[in-house]
């Protein structure tokens, strides 16, 4: 488990520590301290630093970009400004940021000359480049993989992400522990359906449906139902009575939220959960049943938690778990994000209760 965490050089953070984590971490702040980018790290740190994680990240952000013009088999390519991963949006040689936890330098990427007899990065994408572009290459490494992933790229930042499947034979993608980001963006349908369908099979779909019922407190049932003429898939929900089903659209926000969250959580057991916004579409009466949810799943399958807000009453919710339930104070922690400070303000499980009795505001 994760119980220090520092990023040098990564985003808008020069060097940020946060220490003595739990095992469900509440992450708060203003708007545009770093939360997110936090929740990043620790998902590009939990995959061993896969670069399928990074083509992740960067697709949340909405900083993936199609080359204006395909290669020679007619095919758009999909690039990033590689430049914004690094602190102050630097791209030279040299340049790099590292993640580290439990004070272990465990990944890191920086930026190389590119090496001109490194053949294996000489493919079709390249190739009406490599005469009048000069070229760089980003190497991710990390302690299970010291020689590290080398994707090319060009000096003003741009990362070829298609060329990400040169590395395979490097480096195969697999998390070193299995990981889940939930976010308005992130957990689609079709991640959700691979869940489901694995719940299934282990006859644990009551599970969820116990969950939704925080919201729905008449549902009986979720159902995926096969693509639509559109190529998508649909949910819909059963409800006591045997009523006719409807889709989880019309249920709000809410309930496709902790359809996500309690789907994440059944297939995590000895992983990390990220969600950013976790109170997304969730009624304030309820986020104490949230909490009990999520705080009794992370102990019982060995999960760690990061979760961003940026409600008071989301934090109210969370001290009214631990008051009700003081033997998982010690599995909590609220952590106040503030760059200027270097080091994020820590509160553990008797601070949270004590704050909120007080009416103190730890945002």
């Amino acid at each position: 488990m994760i119980r220090n965490l520092k990023l040098e050089d990564y985003r808008s953070f020069k060097s940020y520590e946060l220490r003595d984590l739990a095992r469900v971490n509440l992450l708060v702040g203003r708007n545009n301290c770093g939360k997110t980018s936090v929740l990043e790290a620790v998902h590009f740190l939990a995959s061993g630093g896969s670069p399928y994680v990074l083509r992740q990240i960067a697709g949340q952000r909405g900083e993936l970009n199609a080359r204006n013009y395909p290669d020679r088999t007619g095919r758009l390519h999909r690039t990033t400004d590689a430049s914004h991963f690094f602190f102050g949006h630097r791209f030279d040689p040299g340049v790099r940021f590292s993640i580290l936890a439990n004070d272990i330098e465990s990944v890191r990427m920086h930026v190389e000359d590119y090496p001109r007899d490194l053949h294996s990065l000489q493919r079709p994408l390249f190739e009406e480049e490599a005469d009048d572009v000069q070229l760089l290459v980003v190497r991710i490494a990390s302690n299970e993989m010291p020689a590290g992933v080398v994707l090319p790229a060009t000096v003003g930042g741009t990362l070829h992400l298609d060329s990400m499947a040169m590395s395979t034979t490097a480096f195969d993608g697999s998390p070193r522990a299995p990981v889940s980001f939930v976010s308005a963006v992130s957990l689609d349908i079709e991640d959700m359906r691979r869940m489901w369908d694995s719940l299934l099979i282990e006859g644990r779909e009551q599970e969820v449906v116990n969950a939704l019922n925080l919201v729905e407190n008449e549902l009986a049932s979720v159902h995926f139902l096969s693509a639509n003429g559109y190529g998508r898939s649909s949910i819909v929900l059963g409800h006591q009575g045997g009523s006719r089903r409807t889709p989880i659209g019309s249920h709000g926000d809410g309930t496709r939220q902790l359809l996500a969250l309690a789907l994440s959580l059944t297939q995590l057991s000895g992983g990390v959960l990220l969600v950013d916004e976790i109170d997304t579409g969730l009624h304030w009466t309820v986020l104490e049943h949230l909490w009990k949810l999520v705080v009794e799943q992370a102990v019982q399958a060995n999960i760690q938690v990061f979760a961003t807000t940026h409600s008071r009453d989301c934090i109210d919710g969370l001290a009214s778990f631990v008051a009700s339930h003081p033997e998982h104070a010690s599995q909590v922690s609220v952590q106040k994000v503030e760059r200027q400070l270097g080091r994020s303000v820590g509160f553990d499980g008797a601070d949270i209760e004590n704050a909120v009795k007080h009416n103190l505001d730890l945002r």
